[in-house]
């Protein structure tokens, strides 16, 4: 198994992002993703960071293409989801994403994304 750090070293290298795991019964997990690979792109978006994932999720509801990177190669993935997947709001997922520690904030100092979320679901 790669380690963590080499993992998100290589992720970096490849300008993508780390798959550290995919929850049992997920699209996902269905599909074959799993700890280790790198995603690539998602809906023919280049996933560079969290945001660009989630701004790639938004363009299908009913699932989603991946390239994924594993043990030197790239795979296109299809997932379908198990019903159509509803309008993220991205700032309030990014805000749920900071507080798990998944991602970092935004280099803008003075952007909250939990305000941000509270704000658009008043």
């Amino acid at each position: 198994m790669l380690p963590k750090k080499s993992l998100f070293a290589l992720a970096k290298a490849l300008e993508g992002l780390p798959v550290l795991g995919a929850l049992e019964g997920t699209p996902a997990a269905r599909a074959g993703v799993r700890y280790g690979d790198v995603l690539l792109e998602v809906n023919g978006i280049r996933t560079r960071t969290v945001m660009d994932y989630v701004v790639a999720k938004n363009v299908r509801a009913d699932g989603m293409s991946i390239i994924i990177f594993r043990s030197g190669t790239e795979s296109i993935t299809e997932l379908a989801y198990d019903s159509p997947a509803r309008s993220l709001n991205p700032a309030a997922l990014l805000a749920e994403l900071v507080t798990l520690r998944v991602a970092v904030t935004s280099p803008d100092p003075s952007f909250d994304p939990a305000e941000e979320s509270d704000e658009q679901s008043s």
